[in-house]
């Protein structure tokens, strides 16, 4: 493939994506489609089909290579709304739910990477809903998370006020911030 052919090709994707992530919150097209190739194929990855591409057809090609767009509306609404990607050695991954299925969508990576999707035929207890990814709505728990990080805020400013030290502050919330960590890891 000439030079100038691949990066038109790239343009193309990264408007589909685009295109994609604009347009989510209008359909559940994406997501009923995984659940039909899931049926077929429950775990796969944005590389799985690349010496077998005589395996889907153009529509499934296309949407496979949107997982990535997926993963980023997901990541993009995990931070709004204080969710942080479970880990491992090679790979970040979120759980969302739709239609009492669940999903693994995440990025693997290592001597290369993906993005890939594992159908659960279980959600997880703390999967995100679908529906809250097309609506991109904060989650209750984020605004109350919200609304305590505003006290704690109004809270730091009056110490200030009050000559309280910044060092000061800053080794207490520390303190406090690396004794819940601790607790929460011996459990």
């Amino acid at each position: 493939m000439m030079e100038y052919e691949m990066m038109a090709e790239e343009f193309e994707n990264h408007k589909k994506k685009k295109e994609f992530k604009n347009n989510l919150h209008l359909s559940t097209e994406y997501i009923d489609w995984l659940e039909e190739f899931t049926n077929e194929y429950e775990c796969f990855a944005t590389d799985s089909f690349l010496y077998e591409e005589d395996k889907l057809t153009n529509e499934e090609k296309n949407k496979v290579y949107l997982l990535e767009a997926l993963y980023e509306v997901i990541a993009d609404f995990a931070d709004n709304n204080f969710i942080n990607p479970e880990k491992t050695d090679f790979e970040l991954f979120y759980n969302i739910e739709h239609n009492g299925i669940g999903y693994k969508i995440g990025f693997n990576y290592g001597q290369g990477a993906s993005f890939y999707c594992l159908r659960l035929e279980e959600p997880k207890k703390d999967a995100i809903e679908y529906e809250s990814l097309m609506s991109g709505v904060k989650l209750p728990r984020t605004v109350r998370a919200e609304e305590k990080l505003e006290d704690l805020k109004e809270l730091i400013e009056k110490l200030i006020e009050e000559d309280v030290p910044e060092e000061a502050i800053h080794q207490a919330t520390d303190t406090v911030l690396q004794k819940v960590k601790t607790n929460k890891r011996n459990y």
